[in-house]
Parts: C-alpha cells; sequence; structure tokens
C-alpha cells in the first residue's frame, strides 16, 4: 500500500515512474522514475501510524541505496516516507536524499 500511494504522489508531481522493485546487483531499488529527464531512484518506507518512517532509514541504508542507484545510472536519489493511520496517510518526500 505504502509503495502504491508513493507512486501515486510521485507521478501527480510530475515524475514518470518506469519501474517498481527493480533487481540491482546486490539489492533492489523500490522505484525508478524520470524527473525533467533526470533518472532517479525512490527509497520508499512506509509504517502504521507510530513516527516518521524516514527515520528508519538510517546512514548505512543510505548508502546502500545510492550505491544501487549508481548501477542504475540515476542522478537523484529520493527518500519518501509513507505513514498510514485510521485517518488516513502522511506523506514525507525528500528529493535529492539527506
Amino acid at each position: 500500500m505504502g509503495e502504491e500511494l508513493a507512486v501515486w504522489f510521485l507521478s501527480e508531481r510530475g515524475l514518470s515512474i518506469e519501474a517498481r522493485n527493480v533487481p540491482v546487483a546486490g539489492g533492489e531499488v523500490d522505484v525508478v522514475a524520470r524527473d525533467h529527464g533526470a533518472r532517479v531512484v525512490v527509497e520508499v518506507r512506509a509504517s502504521l501510524a507510530g513516527r516518521d518512517p524516514i527515520d528508519a532509514i538510517d546512514a548505512a541504508k543510505r548508502r546502500r541505496v545510492r550505491m544501487l542507484a549508481g548501477h542504475l545510472g540515476a542522478r537523484r536519489v529520493d527518500f519518501l516516507g509513507v505513514r498510514l493511520s485510521a485517518r488516513g496517510c502522511d506523506i514525507h518526500w525528500v528529493p535529492a536524499g539527506f
């Protein structure tokens, strides 16, 4: 569900989705998209209520996602958190990583 919402959110903001759940040597990339011609890899985290799922992406995970993105020729790595609750969802997008 979180990834579905992430793809919808990114599409609504003008990114075109190229692929999802892409196997790459040593791992998998959640979403590959294009933003004004540039290839973007998006790491998606989802949680049920509680804290911001972005907080679960530690430095080691960021390095790993960037390494995988490099294998795909991505110019940018974004992180997107989807927090689901009974009231709906909150989406926290961090373009160009952190």
